[in-house]
């Protein structure tokens, strides 16, 4: 079952965590020099965790790479469902599901993130509402 509100939330978070990823990487190969000093102090001081030897900067990366892979699979394991399902009120338990967990998102973005993420859970958390909202009258899904 095809509903383009949906499908707009979910693409809004492969675009997000795509962004971020290629972002991050970006700022990793042409860092301007406050961030190499910076980088180059949480490499400074390597301590012990679990066993293995690592930085700060190397945690800081590895959460950074996972969140935008994560985000990014997120709005797949969305476009997944979306196309697995044929039953409307599952699809709106879905939705309902992007809605909680878009809003969440926003609420971490706009305390702590630049404007593009702001942005796009915005835009994801109002097309699932949209969607959910409408979906509670039998025919409304085939309308969202």
């Amino acid at each position: 079952m095809r509903v383009p509100l949906y499908r707009t939330g979910a693409w809004c978070w492969i675009i997000t965590g795509v962004g971020h990823t290629a972002g991050d990487l970006a700022l990793r190969i042409s860092s301007p020099a406050a961030d190499r000093d910076l980088d180059a102090l949480l490499r400074s001081r390597p301590f012990d965790l679990l066993g293995t030897s690592t930085s700060h900067y190397d945690l800081y990366m590895g959460f950074s790479l996972a969140m935008g892979l994560a985000i990014a699979l997120v709005g797949l394991l969305f476009l997944m469902l979306e196309r697995f399902t044929q039953d409307p009120a599952r699809l709106r338990s879905a939705g309902a599901v992007g809605l909680a967990a878009s809003l969440g998102m926003l609420v971490l973005s706009v305390v702590l993130l630049p404007l593009p993420p702001i942005v796009f859970f915005t835009i994801a958390s109002a097309a699932f509402a949209v969607l959910t909202l409408r979906s509670a009258t039998p025919d409304a899904a085939a309308r969202a």
